[in-house]
């Protein structure tokens, strides 16, 4: 189902961007075993790679980064992460889409602290009638931006739990449609400075890709991919140190994760 809803992704790309003509209404079909090859790491032509890239507006930095590691095939197959949570995270409303692919990027300026998040999604609907996307805030978020793929709802939905807003999607999903959108959140100025960034996942998500990029200004001594036992608090229950890259950058791709918290901790 995964690789249908990629497949029907790039599908609707290449129809609305005049690539294929509107007469291929199967083209989603006859796209997946070629998808399918591409994301188990066996064929990835340069033509799909650019598909890919447009299909799901990638950033500058993540088109870069693909397609250096399609070049000097250095693509690092990392293993999924399951069951790290000691109890599940609750969840204050349920969740009615399936994540096929994300990806997370946060931005921490030269005073040590984070200044933005940014969050591409692509989703599957569990059900019928799958027309918004429930965003939750930290104590820290001061905006959320919504760069594609919908719009925050105005307005507060007093029945909901204050620290979510809704986003409404471009097109209100049947159960097995899929769609992207993309968004930035914006953080008030904290005292204290970051020393990790942690991603919750409830049930599985597939396709997940994480960097943390620093400032060439303030650079971390000790930089490690963990696991935590907990969405908040908890305990490191597995880490490995990691390399930044040319760009300051910690990077890490998992297939997928379930009930787990992972990202990067550092110590300055």
């Amino acid at each position: 189902m995964s690789r249908q809803a990629i497949a029907l992704v790039i599908a609707n790309y290449l129809v609305d961007s005049g690539i294929f003509p509107e007469s291929e209404t199967k083209l989603d079909r006859k796209l997946k075993d070629r998808v399918g090859r591409a994301l188990d790491g066996k064929v990835l032509s340069p033509e799909t790679l650019n598909w890919f890239i447009e299909a799901f507006h990638l950033t500058p930095d993540d088109e870069q980064m693909l397609r250096e590691a399609h070049t000097t095939k250095k693509v690092v197959t990392n293993v999924p992460l399951v069951n790290t949570l000691r109890v599940r995270q609750p969840l204050p409303i349920p969740q009615r889409h399936r994540t096929i692919m994300l990806f997370e990027r946060r931005i921490i300026d030269a005073t040590g602290r984070a200044t933005t998040h940014h969050s591409a999604h692509t989703i599957v609907a569990c059900e019928d009638g799958v027309d918004h996307y429930p965003c939750f805030l930290s104590p820290r978020t001061s905006d959320i931006v919504v760069i594609h793929g919908g719009h925050v709802s105005a307005g507060p939905d007093h029945g909901a739990d204050p620290r979510i807003i809704k986003i409404t999607l471009s097109t209100s999903l049947r159960e097995g449609d899929s769609t992207s959108f993309e968004y930035r959140s914006e953080f008030h100025r904290e005292k204290g400075i970051d020393t990790e960034y942690r991603r919750v996942v409830n049930a599985r998500t597939q396709n997940i890709d994480i960097v943390v990029k620093f400032h060439p200004r303030r650079l971390p001594s000790k930089v490690w991919w963990a696991a935590w036992d907990d969405y908040q608090a908890g305990n490191v229950v597995e880490q490995e140190p990691v390399t930044l890259d040319l760009e300051h950058r910690a990077h890490r791709f998992l297939p997928y994760m379930e009930n787990a918290a992972a990202g990067f901790r550092w110590v300055w």
